[in-house]
């Protein structure tokens, strides 16, 4: 597995990569395989970058997740910066789908028999929005059958080192308690893979801790200096 790839499925013909921080163009601090054109990065990199996953997942175009920390999903058919929103679902072949992420969850679903992809992200507000029911049903509504789906959960920081206020913890234990780690920490891949777990087949997890591992881009890590954003990307192969 080569310096860009953290992790690796292929299902069917459908490639799903867990991206590092490594082996791109991008100078520092955004070293190096960026993918956000947002964070201040020379966007000739960002380009160039985005170029380099393609050829990963043999891709032709790539559609980036414009997150807002919500639960909007749009299906995408075309390349280029997708609406505002954080989940995107197509059944283009070629057409790579990027969630973007640092310390929040990046996951995949994929239908090998249907062909259709999607891809989310969940942070904690995404995930007290229900972003991972959200996008399942967009999946399904276009043209998924969750009997066939695999999932696939990204790496994100990890519920030790995931603290946050007393009074969110608690908003979780209404709305979302597996992803309740202790009183003052969150999992919040724990709580994607809830979600996921009665509705999938099968669910492929990318450990690794983002905050703690520096293969991996992490906002909280940077303490408030620029950094890149890597994540998922899933592509169903051109026909």
């Amino acid at each position: 597995m080569n310096s860009q790839v953290f992790g690796r499925v292929s299902i069917e013909g459908i490639q799903v990569i867990a991206l590092s921080r490594n082996g791109g163009t991008s100078a520092s601090p955004y070293n190096s395989l960026n993918l956000a054109s947002y964070v201040g990065d020379d966007p000739k990199c960002v380009s160039a970058n985005l170029d380099l996953v393609k050829a990963m997942v043999s891709a032709e175009g790539i559609s980036i997740m414009n997150a807002e920390h919500g639960n909007r999903v749009h299906v995408v058919n075309e390349s280029g910066i997708a609406p505002h929103g954080d989940g995107l679902v197509t059944k283009s072949p070629g057409l790579a789908l990027v969630a973007l992420a640092a310390d929040c969850v990046p996951f995949g679903l994929i239908d090998p028999v249907n062909r259709v992809v999607a891809v989310g992200h969940a942070g904690w507000r995404g995930v007290l929005a229900n972003v991972v029911q959200t996008l399942l049903d967009e999946f399904v509504a276009t043209g998924a059958q969750l009997a066939h789906t695999q999932a696939v959960i990204g790496p994100a920081i990890c519920a030790k080192c995931y603290e946050v206020p007393a009074e969110r913890v608690e908003q979780f234990r209404e709305v979302c308690p597996a992803a309740v780690s202790s009183s003052t920490h969150l999992d919040l891949s724990a709580g994607v893979k809830s979600v996921l777990a009665s509705q999938v087949t099968q669910i492929h997890e990318f450990d690794g801790c983002t905050f703690e591992n520096e293969d991996l881009f992490s906002y909280r890590r940077a303490a408030g200096d620029p950094t890149g954003r890597g994540g998922l990307v899933i592509a169903i192969g051109a026909s």
